[in-house]
């Protein structure tokens, strides 16, 4: 535990994006204002690529700035308070044919004489937080982080996930449920509506990049469900092209895990994924993954397989002994790299030819005539990689 307590400081910025499962969102539970402020920040800091949840740490003062509550005489006592509070609360939710309840966080650590806390996420919560792949729900921190009402809070990320939908219904038991409201508190409809509703609808068309209308379904003069319209402002960022950065960043990792899988030298990833499609690059995955141990560098035919589409062009012409090569192949292209990298000079096609030739020669101990044939096998690659322009094949 004790490596736990050299964590960095996290800055708090208000544009970072908090990004949960919509099954969390959906889950009953029940804070204080300033406990969701605590928790909205924390998972402001949680990246969905991550595999694990970090030790977040804050600085105090910084804490205190964010949650609006003016000069303590003693912040620190403050906000040991309110992730006391925060630390002893529950969530409940469904997991498969269970229904678990769990902490928020499982550990708070303070710095006394760095004005530090740090906070940790339960880690029976990543399912909700980590490597989302469909139905969740991403918004920037500043959209919540000044709302004054907790139910504001919750009836904003309610409401976010049907962004796109443009509507979203409740019965009145549901929406009371939902916002963890007590059977004794507004027991009368026109205080709820007038305390939670009305109040939600000012501070999120105010504050937030979502506005809401809606309308009252009635059993007789009884009102038992609201219709919510949902309306996003113009000039905030797309939901969707966030969604597809983190999308886009998880679908690379398993691609990569895969290849890593497969023995595919790590070095060839930036090249890989720079100049293959991920669509190309996973077909060639599973075209490998369906022939491994049937081919002596797996790693080589893998790579050889991407470079050339066999799972589209179904070729295979690839040998034992080619596997081999290709190996050969990578160590060449690697070094070359390597050594125009460190170079200052401005690159040309022919200079790279001739000198790469002249230090294949060096390196592998090789004739002209095979640095040259060596070469035309990567030289394509290698200009790629360290952006050098090739005339067409014609002009060559």
């Amino acid at each position: 535990m004790m490596e736990k307590l050299n964590a960095d400081i996290y800055e708090i910025d208000t544009k970072d994006w908090i990004t949960k499962s919509n099954s969390i969102i959906e889950s009953q539970y029940k804070l204080t204002l300033q406990e969701q402020r605590i928790l909205l920040i924390t998972a402001s800091k949680v990246q969905p690529s991550d595999e694990d949840f970090k030790p977040y740490k804050f600085r105090v003062t910084d804490l205190i700035e964010k949650m609006g509550v003016g000069s303590q005489t003693s912040m620190y006592s403050y906000i040991k308070n309110v992730v006391k509070g925060l630390q002893s609360k529950t969530v409940e939710f469904k997991k498969g044919n269970r229904t678990m309840i769990a902490n928020w966080l499982v550990t708070s650590i303070y710095e006394d004489q760095e004005g530090t806390v740090i906070l940790k996420f339960n880690p029976d919560l990543k399912d909700f937080f980590l490597q989302l792949k469909e139905r969740f729900t991403t918004y920037q921190l500043e959209n919540v982080i000044q709302l004054n009402s907790v139910y504001s809070i919750r009836i904003y990320e309610l409401l976010k996930q049907y962004e796109n939908l443009k509507k979203r219904s409740f019965t009145i038991d549901e929406l009371r449920d939902k916002l963890g409201i007590e059977k004794t508190k507004y027991k009368q409809y026109g205080h709820f509506k007038d305390r939670v509703i009305n109040a939600a609808q000012q501070e999120l068309a105010e504050k937030t990049d979502i506005s809401f209308t809606f309308e009252e379904e009635k059993k007789g003069r009884k009102v038992v469900g609201i219709i919510f319209r949902i309306n996003g402002k113009k000039g905030t960022i797309p939901k969707q092209q966030h969604i597809a950065t983190i999308i886009e960043k998880s679908e690379e990792k398993e691609l990569k895990d895969r290849l890593k899988d497969l023995e595919v030298n790590e070095r060839l990833f930036d090249y890989i994924f720079n100049a293959f499609s991920y669509e190309q690059i996973r077909r060639n995955i599973v075209y490998s993954e369906e022939r491994k141990g049937s081919v002596t560098s797996i790693g080589g035919f893998t790579y050889k397989a991407i470079t050339s589409d066999y799972a589209l062009t179904k070729e295979e012409s690839i040998t034992v002994e080619n596997s081999v090569k290709i190996d050969k192949q990578e160590d060449i292209l690697f070094h070359l790299i390597k050594y125009w990298r460190k170079t200052k000079e401005p690159l040309t096609y022919w200079l790279v030819d001739e000198i790469s030739v002249e230090e294949i020669q060096r390196f592998c101990n090789m004739t002209t005539e095979e640095a040259l044939s060596a070469y035309d096998q990567i030289k394509n690659e290698l200009c790629l990689v360290i952006k050098v322009k090739r005339p067409s094949a014609s002009h060559q």
